[in-house]
């Protein structure tokens, strides 16, 4: 019996190798499920990624729908009526499509500036408002606040003019993208803090004398800096937020004032002009042209023979406005001298300065809007001073948008004398052509958006946008909260 009891303990006793497939089994199971979580992590990864992408899509599609609303609105813009400066109706929150997930809006806004209480618009800001760098004239620059003497000496020499002059050397943008950065989503909940950062710039270059092709070429201009040109704005919304107004507590350094430092590039530009047309949009006629036929309609018979003795004694105009209260002394076929009167006063005056212009150049660079610049801007200019700058402001307010559709009205109003007027015309427009604004294209309710920063020029024959950065890494522009995102939930227009 003893050898069988022997044999039965051998065959319960678990050998090594059953130890060891359990063993490679349980490992088997673990790598198995450790594929899986992969496989769904990546999945689930690619899912987001793919969703966020098609967001991010959606969002600059939106905001490029402002673009174009912009152009649009800007193209049927008529001297003397700005209702394209500010019309909510128009630029807020308008409604571009809904894909089953999200409604997509688009909002135009322009930020602030020092002359007005209103920190942001929802419309679009005339360049001509502001002194065109490229073309500074006699535009006494140090009028400009924080602008020393050595800095506009330097910044005259970088602009110098010159067959010879190099091309300017672009700076480094620290605020270019591309369709595909990054998208923002915005808690549309609750976003107390906008979020605010200013890009670290690298060493730039000194430019070359040359044209600037942006307000950022100034930072190659010795004395220039970000702060100065965009005062304690850090995410450029035009509006003052917390981390601006808490001294050195946060990104920028601020006074801690409770009001928004702009910097002076509100005040400045690099591109505005206008074409030599007609309110009509026929060319103008060069009274100095010899050939060039003068129409009869509106202007008194008196009028072509004043032209007609400028044009026999030589005798260039350097503007229409010249022609004011004018009178030139011409000698008949039997030698008597005698005085033409041009015939033309303040009521003839706006028709004159409609059809002529006394060269055959097509632009008319670097004119200033009396309809849309502030008294600073103004008061730059040869002519006008501090006083009579708030005068034209305080005056325009009360002119109906057909008497503030020509630069006659401040001889007419009886601003400046006819003198004076001579003065100051060939500095000024009340045309506006090209166009600055923000934009942000935004979902709701997933929260993503892009913000752009946008320069569009519709002198041309065809609109165009001529400047197009992503600035969404600078963050949400204001709170899309409380009643505007109710609003947007229920489809009704912003």
């Amino acid at each position: 019996m003893k050898p069988h009891v022997d044999i039965l303990r051998r065959q319960r006793r678990p050998g090594p190798r059953r130890g060891f497939v359990l063993l490679a089994v349980l490992v088997f199971v673990m790598l198995l499920s450790m594929v899986t979580v992969s496989l769904l992590f990546r999945s689930r990864a690619e899912e987001t990624a793919a969703s966020a992408s098609a967001g991010a899509e959606q969002a600059w599609a939106a905001a490029l729908s402002g673009v174009e609303e912009a152009l649009r609105a800007a193209s049927a813009a008529v001297p003397g009526n700005e209702t394209w400066a500010d019309d909510p109706a128009a630029f807020r929150g308008r409604l571009v499509t809904e894909d089953g997930a999200d409604r997509w809006y688009f909002t135009i806004f322009s930020p602030g500036d020092s002359s007005s209480p209103v920190e942001i618009r929802h419309g679009l800001t005339d360049e001509a408002r502001r002194i065109d760098l490229n073309h500074i004239g006699a535009a006494d620059l140090a009028k400009i606040p924080r602008m020393t003497p050595a800095m506009a000496q330097a910044l005259r020499q970088a602009v110098g003019t010159g067959p010879d002059d190099a091309d300017p050397v672009d700076p480094v943008d620290p605020l270019a993208t591309t369709p595909d950065d990054a998208v923002g989503r915005a808690d549309l909940g609750d976003a107390d803090v906008v979020p605010a950062t200013v890009p670290t710039l690298g060493v730039l270059p000194v430019r070359t004398a040359g044209p600037l092709t942006s307000l950022d070429d100034l930072l190659g201009v010795p004395g220039f800096s970000w702060s100065l040109l965009h005062g304690e704005d850090a995410n450029l919304n035009g509006r003052l937020d917390p981390n601006e107004n808490d001294g050195d507590e946060q990104f920028p350094p601020d006074n801690k004032d409770n009001r928004l430092d702009h910097g002076m590039g509100q005040y400045l530009t690099v591109g505005s002009y206008e074409r030599s047309r007609t309110r009509a949009g026929r060319p103008k006629i060069d009274l100095n042209d010899p050939s060039a036929p003068l129409p009869e309609a509106g202007l008194p018979a008196s009028f072509t023979n004043y032209v007609a003795a400028l044009r026999a004694a030589k005798v260039k105009l350097r503007h229409p406005s010249e022609v004011l209260e004018a009178s030139v002394r011409s000698k008949d076929e039997q030698g008597k001298e005698t005085e033409i009167a041009s015939g033309i006063t303040k009521e003839e005056l706006p028709l004159v300065l409609d059809l002529f212009t006394t060269d055959a150049k097509d632009r008319r660079e670097g004119l200033v809007n009396i309809g849309t610049a502030d008294a600073l801007v103004l008061a730059t200019l040869p002519g006008i001073d501090p006083a009579l700058a708030e005068t034209i402001v305080s005056t325009r307010g009360g002119l109906g948008a057909d008497r503030r559709a020509t630069i006659a009205w401040l001889f007419q109003e009886g601003i400046v004398d006819a003198a004076r007027f001579k003065v100051i015309a060939p500095q000024i427009t009340t045309g506006s052509h090209q166009f600055s604004f923000h934009v942000i294209g935004y979902g709701v309710p997933s929260g993503r958006y892009r913000v752009l920063d946008a320069t569009i020029d519709v002198a041309g024959e065809v609109p165009r946008v001529t400047r197009l950065r992503d600035i969404t890494r600078l963050g949400l522009p204001f709170k899309l909260v409380g009643d505007i995102l109710e609003e947007a939930r229920s489809g009704a227009s912003l």
